[in-house]
Order: structure tokens, then sequence, then C-alpha cells
């Protein structure tokens, strides 16, 4: 009879990975426990994550829609004490909480101070209900210092249809944070991924940012509190013995980012009409991307992707760009030089995801263009701040100023004339159109051990129990 059980692999933020096989009908805790039984820590330690976001823990997986062969990110997170203030009538309560406990657990310590049941109590963070009960203090962004304040939830007046009242409020509330959380980027963390293409002389893109690189990520986590930044760098398959993708993940720590940024070397690409940017698509989909954030990821190139068939993985533009919608990752298409003939594939990532499409000309202007899409993403005016501000120093050129005004459109001013067009565009192109692929047969193999791209197939490793 066969399984019913699926695959799912856990890689963890140490590298290591974990392959389980669970049924469809289990909860996510019936996998985060088995994550916690390898690496010997309580269950409540272990944080999920799918698709940029931390999973609820209760849920089924199924419900999830967590298939055959998904790939989870898996953080552990150690416990830290907080203090915090419980605010209730006119009484503050000063306590110290961890970080791992959760929203259940903060309800016990409730009602133990008031005496509030877990149905009556309504707990606010600042204007926001917390009501994942399953997540821990940290994911709810209860920090050291925070308020918290409890109310008592509204009782029933007689006549009142009372069945399922608790459960109503909390969906209400529920409800309400997630109306919220589909608004603009205004009063969200940020977090922006720039990703270089270091072939050739695309590198000297990467040589401008690393000048001014300090000062730049020191201004932006200054000026936007919350964010993160990512850097990925993309060579090509046949560039593999040096690297075809590298990346520092999203981080505050600037030091650490211009690190990373200053060593990166450089690579030749193959020089065959286009570069690896379909797996830098994919490699972006694995970063940790905030929950809550306004998520951009910026691919500054000159070349389109590769087709479909030119690696055994089968790297569709298409179906790589969707997963990122499906995370809610904006995708800014920055074409540099004047290569034309690439300019639909970067009107389709920003079209798509609902990012911009950029034109960068003038290499020395990408600090300018690194910090406009910051401020963009950041909201709240920024972004016209720090476009007067260019004016006034006298960096606005006409290419600044092209950015600037594209980055300061409102998608509801796209002409729907041109919308039409975007949806009906047609490339004949490889890469748009698989089936103008002739040789189906693929160039470069991936050897999944080794994170390697090789141009002859890697030898089969049988295994027998």
């Amino acid at each position: 009879m066969a399984s019913t059980c699926i695959d799912v692999y856990v890689k963890l933020s140490t590298g290591k990975a974990i392959e389980l096989q669970h049924l469809p009908s289990e909860t996510v805790r019936q996998i985060a426990q088995k994550i916690a039984d390898c690496e010997k820590v309580p269950e409540n330690y272990v944080r999920l994550k799918y698709q940029g976001k931390i999973i609820d823990k209760s849920k089924i997986i199924q419900y999830l829609g967590i298939c055959a062969e998904t790939i989870l990110k898996a953080d552990i997170v150690f416990p830290q004490d907080v203090a915090v203030m419980i605010q209730f009538l006119d009484t503050e309560h000063h306590v110290t909480l961890q970080t791992v406990d959760t929203l259940a657990d903060l309800h016990q310590r409730i009602y133990a101070l008031t005496g509030l049941t877990e149905a009556e109590q309504l707990v606010k963070l600042g204007k926001v209900a917390v009501n994942k009960r399953d997540l821990i203090l940290t994911d709810l962004g209860v920090a050291d210092g925070s308020v918290l304040i409890v109310t008592k939830k509204p009782t029933q007046t007689p006549g009142d249809n009372t069945e399922n009242a608790d459960e109503h409020n909390e969906v209400n509330e529920d409800f309400k944070e997630e109306i919220l959380s589909t608004f603009d980027s205004r009063g969200r963390p940020v977090d922006v991924v720039f990703c270089f293409d270091t072939t050739g002389s695309m590198f000297s893109v990467l040589t401008n940012v690393r000048q001014k690189q300090n000062e730049t990520c020191t201004r932006l986590i200054s000026d936007i509190p919350g964010i993160r930044i990512g850097i990925i760098a993309n060579g090509d398959n046949c560039d593999s013995d040096v690297y075809v993708v590298r990346y520092f993940d999203l981080t505050t720590d600037v030091n650490a980012l211009c690190q990373f940024a200053n060593n990166v070397p450089q690579t030749g690409g193959g020089g065959n009409g286009g570069d690896a940017y379909e797996w830098a698509l994919r490699r972006a989909q694995q970063l940790d991307w905030g929950e809550d954030s306004a998520k951009a990821f910026v691919m500054i190139r000159d070349e389109p992707p590769h087709h479909k068939h030119y690696t055994d993985q089968t790297l569709f533009l298409n179906d790589e760009l969707e997963l990122l919608v499906g995370m809610g990752v904006k995708v800014y298409g920055v074409r540099a030089m004047n290569e034309t003939r690439s300019t639909p594939f970067y009107q389709k990532l920003a079209s798509r995801s609902g990012g911009f499409y950029l034109k960068l000309k003038d290499f020395r202007l990408i600090t300018d263009m690194f910090l406009a899409v910051c401020y963009r993403e950041a909201a709240n005016g920024q972004l016209e701040t720090f476009a007067e501000e260019v004016e006034k120093e006298g960096r606005l050129t006409e290419d600044t100023k092209t950015f600037l005004d594209e980055l300061n459109k409102q998608d509801q001013a796209i002409p729907i004339a041109e919308k039409e067009e975007r949806k009906t565009r047609y490339v004949a192109e490889g890469w748009w159109d698989p089936s103008l692929v002739e040789h189906k047969l693929p160039k470069y193999f991936y050897n999944q051990e080794t994170d390697h791209w090789v141009s002859t197939p890697p030898t089969t490793r049988c295994c027998y129990e």
C-alpha cells in the first residue's frame, strides 16, 4: 500500500537541512517537535517559516498548502528575559517574561494578575490587538520595555445572540488585523534586497556601491526604523567554480553587510546572451523576508534570463516570479546599459509584481537609486523629501530625474491601454516562450550536495537499506 506521507525539507539558519515525512492531516507543531528533538531544544524554541511567513503551529499541513518536497525554514530562538508592563484599568504590573513564551502563556499570566479569563481578555500592543495564541512573544513584537494594554471584552446584554460571542470577537480582531496589513507600507518594517550582476562590466555597479555603502546603509537604518537590507551577487552557470549566486541575508548589521559587499569577487559570465537571473529569483525566495514587512527585490542587470531548458532544473521566469509575488515581494527591474533586447524582461518583473521598471545609464547614480527605492518602500513622504535634497545639492541629472519621476508614479496612474498591452504582450524569445526552444537538452546540471553547476550530469548515488 502506497504511503500517503509527504516529504518535507526543513533548512535551519545554520545551513543544516533535515528531511521529514508527515501526513497532510498532521499539524505544523508535529514538524516543529521533530526539529526540536533533532536539535535537543524545547518545541517552543523552534520557529518555522513558509514562503517568508511565520507559520501558525496549530494549523494542519494541508491547510497551509505545504505539499511534497516543500522547503521550510527553521530558526532556533533561544530565550531572553524581557521586562514589560501590563496595564489593566488604573493598575500597572511590571513583569518579566521570556521571548519564547507564547501568547497562551501570557494569557495565563494576565489571569493571575487580573482575574480575567482568557476569553475575557483583549490584549493590545500599541493599537494592535494581539491574538495569535500559538506564536511566541518575540514574533508578536513584544520586546523589552513593551507596554501591553489589557481590557475586558464587552459583556453581551440580555437578548443578544451570545452563542460563539468570544469566538466572534476573536475573528473580528483577526479580520481587522488582516485588513490593516493589506494597506501600503506605511508604518511597516521594510525589507529590501539588491541583486547585482557581477559578470563582466556589470561588476562596476557593485564597485560604485562600495564607495559609499557604509554611509548609505547607516543613513537608511537611521531614517527608516526597522529596515533590513540584503545583497545577492549573481554570476552565470559557467561561473560555478567562483559562484553562481552568493548572498548576505536581510540584516540591520551595517558592518557585516559592507564586509560581504567588499569581499564578493567578480565573475566572468558566459557571453551567451543571458545570465542566471532565474536562479537568483529562486534563491530570493529562500531569504528571511519578514512576515509583515514591505518587501522589495531590486534586480540590476543588462541581459535577459536563460530559457527554461538551459539547466536540468527547468527554471522558468514566470514560475519563479509568481512565487515571489505570492510572498508579497515587489520586484524592481533595473535595466542597465543600453541593452534594449532585455527590456521586456525587466518590465515583466515590475508589472507582474507591482514594482517598477527603471533605466540606469550612469553607474555613478546607483547610490541615489539605492536610497530612492528604500524611501519609496518606506512611504511617509520620504521619497519626496529625498528628491528635494537631490535637487538642492545639485545632483539632479536627467537620468536621476527620470528614475525619481518613475518612482513617484502610482500604479493607478498607468493608462488602461498600457495595462492591457502589458497583459497581452508577447516576446518571441525562448526565455519568454519555452516552446520556441529547439534544443531542450540542458547545458548545465545542478549538484545539490555541492551546490554547484556542472556541464555533465552528476552521477546518481544509489542507496540501499
